[in-house]
């Protein structure tokens, strides 16, 4: 079984994603800058909606006509914790206080799963603070998130995180997308040396062509945001404190790029038993 988390920042991308039959739910904000902690409402909709499924019903009130009523599986629901954007993942005190409640409340809600990651200034596994987040999560899994991408030494490094107690890490293989050819190699070196220590889940430019490769090295996880865009129609906008290239863009999740990609793997997976 290789299980697909759909990484979300919206109830809509989340309905989206429950309906292609995502496994998995990373709930996060502002996905264009990474992803960041999300609202407690918004979370709250998710468990909602989750704990709907089975129940014969529609998981929300704005569902009509869809498999509401036939869905079985609830997906875990996942939460980043994160208090800014910034790709140092260098946290001040006071930011790691904020993100310390922010869990408490999220876990006190009945999530499954956290997300973090942090590093000192040399980008290195920053092991006090990931030991905090650890101890107070317990006993509920935490993923170490792409911050990994950044340290310096890959294997060093996720050693660390493996003896922190993280049960995964999620990574482009420490480049921008898993589609570059040494993205696949250092996922590859780090499934040899830690496959049977961690999870280790691609993620970053997954399609439903270069997945085949993963779920064939043995992955047990897959990530993606299956996102597409829509272009807001505005005759006046503003940065809001933002530089924006081009054209505003509003990025969700899409219901059927889920369901293909589901689909490639569930193929590729067939492929290799049947060999």
């Amino acid at each position: 079984m290789v299980k697909l988390e759909v990484c979300i920042d919206s109830l809509e991308s989340a309905i989206n994603a429950i309906h292609g039959g995502a496994e998995e739910l990373e709930v996060c904000s502002s996905l264009p800058e990474g992803g960041l902690t999300p609202t407690v409402g918004l979370v709250k909709q998710i468990i909602h909606m989750v704990r709907n499924i089975g129940t014969g019903s529609s998981i929300h009130h704005t569902c009509s006509d869809c498999i509401c009523p036939e869905l079985t599986e609830k997906p875990s629901v996942n939460v980043m914790i994160r208090c800014r954007a910034g790709s140092d993942f260098c946290y001040t005190p006071t930011e790691v206080e904020t993100m310390l409640l922010d869990l408490v409340i999220m876990k006190n809600m009945g999530v499954n799963r956290f997300v973090f990651g942090a590093l000192t200034s040399e980008q290195e596994v920053d092991v006090v603070t990931c030991a905090k987040i650890i101890a107070k999560a317990n006993p509920l899994p935490v993923t170490f998130h792409r911050a990994f991408d950044v340290c310096k030494d890959t294997l060093v490094s996720l050693e660390k995180i493996v003896k922190l107690g993280f049960d995964r890490v999620l990574t482009s293989g420490q480049r921008p997308s898993v589609e570059d050819p040494e993205a696949f190699q250092i996922i590859t070196d780090m499934m040899g040396f830690y496959q049977d220590k961690i999870h280790i889940m691609p993620g970053a430019g997954i399609n439903t062509e270069n997945v085949k490769k993963y779920v064939k090295l043995g992955c047990p996880f897959i990530h993606s945001s299956c996102k597409v865009a829509r272009v807001p129609k505005i005759s006046k906008t503003l940065n809001m404190g933002m530089e924006i290239a081009g054209p505003e863009r509003i990025l969700y999740t899409d219901k059927n790029s889920v369901i293909r990609l589901r689909c490639a793997i569930r193929n590729e997976l067939l492929q290799i038993r049947t060999k």
